[in-house]
């Protein structure tokens, strides 16, 4: 569609959502999607501004970058999956698509993420990430193999004046940011670790990692992960854009995200996706135990070959698969699960992986990313299982606020499709203080020394870097 054609189906769809605002009583959003010219997801959050609402996503060649909040939907406690679905197919009665793709209906529009836990943190380092936000921004920058959109989005009230929200909604809204901020800041100076109390914190994981393994041993639980953290502490502020582009350039097999509230940001790059849903097309993936990645190939290829033969890394593993299948199989039609798992090799780590994918029911209800993500959070790789024995040893044993760790980070469509990733190889970045988190899962066999020197590993992803090593 040319410029021109552009402009006047614009004008008649925001002429039409200002009736519909009147008729209504309620505000329209109209949505403008065009070709993004050349400009990056990845530029857009560099370049939104170090307090802005920001959001990065990327895996297997998607991008999805946005900054802004013209309406956030937060929900919280037991329902708070199924109360944001049903936020957003309200919001879609109330969406006016325009440009590329606008009838498709594939390409993201709301992004946030949601906590382990189903209430957020009162206070402490979690205050500003709710349990569960989504934010409709005001512009988004998205990439789809070769493919990048830019979509720019506008309130429409009942006494719009048309020419002026015409004009806003065409206008570029990332030029005027563009090269705000600098790469060429070091990550931060030399970081040092900060222990919040007078005992060691690997002691103390370690005597947890003992607790945990005596339930198991009793029978009380058959898995249970538990978590812990470092902080660091900076004389200056984490570049967290810097933080970012490392993390894309060195580990470009996982998800790499971020999001920022005022001046925290949460980011990561995690291995996990938990759950997509496009065209009716249903994905999720089972990963559990670990091994650490081998100095030659002939190394890597052993340490793969044991943890492909570990009776206690497959008993791990199982736990999830089984709990992932329990978890889609009535709501498909049809779900491929491998009988067994792949190596999946990222920097540093290597993981038993099953994938499992399936046809989504045509009658079946509640099947929106979010009601979705409620059947599988939190799965036995980040919590445990049974689910609510080891929910229930976790609140009474783990110390730590996981907030956002260890819950998902994605987006939404207008249909209601989306994705997921579990937040995981994460931080919590403040200014001049960092926290960073890891878990490990603790069954049957598991050994104390070993879990805490995997912790160790998956903490490499982002504490040597950090620590200004």
């Amino acid at each position: 569609m040319t410029r021109a054609g552009v402009e006047r189906n614009l004008r008649a769809v925001v002429e039409r959502a200002a009736q519909h605002a009147a008729s209504s009583g309620r505000p329209q959003w109209v949505v403008l999607r065009r070709d993004a010219g050349g400009r990056g997801a990845f530029d857009l959050f560099r370049d939104a501004g170090a307090e802005a609402e920001r959001f990065f996503w990327a895996r297997e060649g998607r991008e999805v970058a946005a900054s802004g909040a013209l309406l956030s939907i937060e929900t919280r406690g037991a329902e708070r999956f199924a109360a944001a679905a049903a936020r957003c197919r309200a919001l879609r009665e109330d969406i006016h698509l325009v440009g590329e793709d606008a009838q498709a209906e594939i390409d993201p529009l709301l992004v946030g993420g949601f906590g382990f836990a189903d209430e957020a943190e009162a206070s402490g380092i979690w205050n500003r990430f709710p349990a569960l936000s989504l934010v409709l921004p005001e512009v988004l920058v998205t990439r789809n193999g070769e493919r990048s959109l830019l979509t720019t989005v506008r309130r429409i009230a009942a006494n719009e004046d048309i020419d002026v929200a015409c004009e806003g909604l065409l206008a570029d809204p990332t030029a005027a940011r563009r090269g705000r901020n600098s790469l060429d800041a070091t990550l931060a100076t030399r970081a040092t670790e900060r222990a919040d109390g007078t005992e060691d914190p690997e002691v103390a994981y370690r005597a947890q990692i003992e607790a945990a393994l005596a339930a198991v041993n009793a029978g009380d639980l058959e898995k249970v992960v538990i978590a812990r953290a470092v902080h660091l502490h900076s004389e200056e502020r984490f570049a967290t854009e810097a933080i970012l582009a490392h993390l894309r350039r060195s580990y470009p097999a996982c998800t790499t995200f971020a999001v920022t509230r005022g001046r925290d940001t949460f980011l990561g790059a995690s291995p996990e996706r938990l759950l997509r849903i496009e065209a009716g097309r249903v994905e999720a993936t089972a990963l559990a135990g670990s091994a650490p990645r081998g100095d030659t190939p002939e190394e890597d290829a052993r340490l793969a070959r044991q943890l492909l033969e570990s009776k206690k890394e497959q008993e791990e593993h199982a736990v999830v698969v089984r709990a992932l299948r329990e978890a889609l199989e009535p709501t498909c039609s049809e779900l491929d699960v491998p009988e067994a798992p792949r190596v999946a090799r990222f920097e540093g780590i290597q993981h038993l992986e099953t994938p499992l994918a399936g046809e989504l029911a045509h009658n079946s209800t509640g099947a929106s990313v979010l009601e979705l993500a409620a059947r599988l959070h939190p799965s036995p790789a980040v919590a445990g299982a049974p689910r609510a024995a080891a929910l229930a040893w976790l609140e009474r044993n783990e110390p730590l606020e996981r907030g956002w760790y260890a819950g998902g980070v994605g987006f939404v469509t207008p249909s209601g499709d989306g994705e997921l990733s579990v937040a995981l190889r994460c931080a919590l970045v403040r200014e001049t203080e960092a926290s960073l988190f890891a878990g490990a899962g603790i069954v049957a066999g598991s050994q104390p020394d070993a879990e805490l020197a995997e912790t160790r590993l998956k903490l490499q992803a982002l504490l040597a870097r950090m620590l200004g090593d």
